[in-house]
């Protein structure tokens, strides 16, 4: 008898042993941008982007190259007195280099704007994805473009969605084998 109950112990701490290491290797996969572009708010971000770039970075370069005519005419006076001239001669230089890069800069202010305006919901998804993932016993979850062969794994993004309390739109179908 005694036997009978130290196997059924045994087995039962196998049993749950197992059940906890099974818990823990449960793995999913997400798509942090597709989880940032279905919360609820976010329309509000990509609006004042698009004022960003259409009020401050379109706007500027008319401004840069008026500045840059006004310092140079300046520069180029006579009558201007030494010390203005070589002032103006700086200030129209700096304005000449943003104009000559204008697509770099006006790109490296985008992304500085878009990383102030997105950084906050990248947070909010992260933390939303942790959530979810720790309901539903998930131990490890990967970046859905991450790893290129692994094993087939469960996509939280309608998880995610149930949470926010937003309906995906139908996937696409996918095309037949041997399509191209």
């Amino acid at each position: 008898m005694k036997k009978v109950f130290s196997l059924a112990a045994l087995v039962l701490v196998f049993a749950l042993v197992s059940t906890s290491v099974n818990a823990q290797n449960k793995f999913a996969h997400v798509d942090i941008e597709h989880v940032v572009s279905i919360l609820p708010d976010v329309k509000k971000a990509d609006s004042i982007l698009q004022i960003f770039r259409k009020d401050s970075l379109e706007n500027a370069l008319p401004y840069y190259i008026s500045e840059y005519r006004r310092k140079d005419s300046i520069a180029k006076l006579a009558t201007t007195p030494a010390a203005i001239k070589q002032s103006a001669e700086q200030e129209a230089n700096q304005y000449l280099q943003i104009i000559q890069n204008w697509e770099q800069y006006s790109q490296m202010e985008y992304n500085r704007k878009s990383q102030e305006v997105y950084g906050p919901y990248f947070t909010r998804a992260f933390e939303l994805v942790n959530t979810v993932a720790k309901e539903n016993g998930y131990g490890w979850v990967f970046k859905q473009d991450a790893l290129m062969i692994a094993p087939p794994t469960d996509d939280l993004l309608p998880l995610v969605a149930k949470k926010l309390g937003v309906k995906l739109p139908a996937a696409p179908a996918a095309a037949p084998s041997g399509a191209k």
